[in-house]
This record gives structure tokens, C-alpha cells and sequence, in this order.
């Protein structure tokens, strides 16, 4: 899918009037977007390379509050319940981690009230914002820091939210799969957006997707069914996760996966990534600025 197709895709999901407006929007515009923030009562504001801006009811731009698209509290809830495929029982433990994977693999973030058990959110209630971050396929951004690293595994993806890690660890399977035997473990479904059964992005020929699998789960899985040479994964999050890695280093399989972080000092500092460094699973960390762009590569080991 092209970034109009993500956007179209996306469209289907918010209120009529909201998604009107945006069609209008010229198309050099529509290419430009990044995410679409609903909050019942306020403006809608559009994300445009990095920049927020507000929509207009007749599909302008604007800088004025007063002249804004104002979604309702009902139009917020209807476009919920389409997120939420209209079964929000199904999506509780996406709810309760606060975000929700599409179809076509863009991401809409929930804001609202939290339901607690102890210390746990279990779901959340009188939903107050959507935030849709608009999917970005860019096949190719990957290509020349690839090549430096010499057409092989082993690499981390760092950066801040917003930085386009998914994007370039999607490009990165795609690169390793078309040559090698590739896993890729997709717990969200972002980096592939499997629809029917069939990855939506292109994510290399001979890679098989674990869908939905809890990512040390599927890590684990890949090594026990597929016998693959590389396993991807995005956003390194949990101890379990680290620990699924270095099963996965200790069977002789290269890891590549994407990690947040702001810095590569605070990506040092991580307590979670120090078992990792300190056995040289990767080989090399990529950390980047902005989509597409890669502030720096370090060679690790």
C-alpha cells in the first residue's frame, strides 16, 4: 500500500464530516500527513511533517480554533466502534495497552478513563481521543545503510517516538527476506498489516509473519517450526522479550529489532538492553531522526 492508500484506509474509520474534509485536502497535502488527532468538542488537528495543523469543515487548512472541524462526543464514540470493528470485547487487551492496529496496518492511539485492577489497567471507558498515526511504507530507506552493514542481520533500530523506526525495520525484513529465511514476529500487525491472510506491505519474499504473537512467544515459536536465519521484530519492551532475543542469538540466528529510545546513551543506560550488549546479539545500532532520516550508525561488536 502507498501512503494514499494508508490514508484512504484510515478514512474509513473516522465521521462522515471529518472524513469528507480530509478528502478534499489537495494531494500533495494528503501525502504529507501523518497523523489525525479527534478530540470531542476541539478542533481536529493533522499532523503534516511534524507540524500540527487544523481542519477546516470545507477541507481547508487553518490556524484559527474558530474556524476548525469540531467533532462531537457521538461522532468520537461511532468512529471508536468502527476502530473497534464494532466488538470492543474482542479488542480489550489492545484497549487496555492503549492503541489499536488497523486495517492496512496504521495505529490509532486511545485516550480516555482508565479501568483499574490494582496496579493494572484492564480497559478504558468515556473514550476523550483518537489519535490514527497514519502507516508509512517507503520501500528503499532502507537500502544504502543495508549495504553498509553488509546485506545482514544483526541490527537495532533506535529512536524516539515518531522517528519512523517501524517503517525502517519494515523495509529492513524486506531486505533480509528477499535473500534469507526470515521470521517476522508482528505483534501489533504494523509492520506487516496481515488482512486475510495476506501481508499488506511488502516484507520480503521469504519471510514467514507471525501474526498477533506476544513477541517472545513468536520469537520462540520462529525458532522451534521455521528454522529461520534471521528473526524481525519491532519495540523491544519487556524482560521476556530480551530473554526470547538471546535464546534466538544462542541458536545461531541473527536478531533485528527496533528499541525506543531518545539517545544512544539513554539506549545504554537501558537495564533491559544490558544483557543484550553484554552477549553482542547486535552488531550494529541505527539511530534515527526523523522517517527516513538516520542520524547515526554504530558498529557494536
Amino acid at each position: 500500500m502507498n501512503t494514499m492508500e494508508h490514508l484512504k484506509a484510515v478514512a474509513d474509520y473516522l465521521p462522515v464530516s471529518v472524513r469528507q474534509s480530509i478528502l478534499k485536502l489537495p494531494e500533495s497535502v494528503q501525502k504529507r500527513m501523518q497523523e489525525i488527532r479527534l478530540r470531542a468538542g476541539k478542533p481536529v488537528c493533522l499532523t503534516l511533517d511534524g507540524r500540527t495543523v487544523l481542519l477546516a469543515a470545507d477541507g481547508a487548512l487553518t490556524h484559527s480554533p474558530a474556524s476548525a472541524l469540531l467533532p462531537s462526543e457521538e461522532m468520537l464514540a461511532h468512529s471508536f466502534q468502527a476502530v473497534m470493528s464494532y466488538s470492543v470485547h474482542s479488542h480489550q487487551q489492545d484497549i487496555a495497552e492503549g492503541f489499536v492496529t488497523i486495517r492496512g496496518g496504521s495505529r490509532v492511539g486511545i485516550c480516555g478513563t482508565a479501568v483499574r485492577e490494582g496496579e493494572q489497567v484492564r480497559s478504558v471507558r468515556q473514550i476523550s481521543a483518537l489519535n490514527f498515526r497514519i502507516a508509512g511504507e517507503f520501500p528503499g530507506c532502507a537500502d544504502a545503510v543495508f549495504r553498509q552493514m553488509g546485506q545482514t542481520g544483526g541490527i537495532l533500530i533506535a529512536g524516539a517516538p515518531g522517528t519512523g523506526k517501524t517503517t525502517f525495520l519494515r523495509d529492513l525484513c524486506r531486505l533480509l527476506g528477499e535473500k534469507s529465511r526470515t521470521a517476522l514476529v508482528d505483534e501489533r500487525g504494523e509492520v506487516a498489516a496481515v488482512f486475510r491472510s495476506v501481508p499488506q506491505h511488502d516484507v520480503g519474499l521469504m519471510t514467514d509473519v507471525l501474526d498477533g504473537y506476544p513477541r517472545a512467544q513468536g520469537i520462540l515459536t520462529a525458532l522451534r517450526v521455521l528454522t529461520p536465519e534471521h528473526i524481525v521484530c519491532d519495540e523491544l519492551t519487556r524482560p521476556e522479550d530480551a530473554e526470547a532475543v538471546l535464546s534466538a542469538a544462542g541458536c545461531g540466528v541473527q536478531m533485528t529489532a527496533s528499541v525506543h529510545a531518545g539517545s544512544f546513551a539513554e539506549l545504554q543506560s537501558r537495564s533491559l538492553m544490558q544483557p543484550l550488549w553484554e552477549r553482542g546479539v547486535f552488531r550494529y545500532c541505527v539511530m534515527l531522526s526523523g522517517v527516513g532520516q538516520v542520524q547515526s550508525v554504530r558498529r557494536l561488536t
